[in-house]
């Protein structure tokens, strides 16, 4: 009963911590690539406004993903079994 309290938790926290990258990496990788790109161009905030609206589609397209598979399937899966 204990272990599967425990087990509960950490694959929550894995879940936090999947959607906080699945969300944060596009926003800092198509950032810093519009501010590149608006330095090199010397357009200043029309990349960045691009790299943003991609990064809020991309962001939330994978975290839609992610969520209906976990919908769909019932369980939260983790390395070692199913948790229901």
């Amino acid at each position: 009963m204990q272990n599967e309290k425990k087990d509960k938790v950490w694959s929550a926290y894995s879940l936090a911590l999947n959607l906080g990258y699945m969300i944060a990496l596009p926003i800092v990788l198509l950032g810093v690539g519009g501010v590149m790109a608006d330095k090199h161009f010397n357009s200043f905030p029309l990349f960045v406004i691009i790299g943003f609206i991609l990064a809020m589609t991309a962001s939330l397209l994978t975290v839609y993903v992610k969520t209906k598979d976990i919908i769909s399937d019932g369980t939260l899966q983790t390395k070692s079994k199913k948790i229901k």
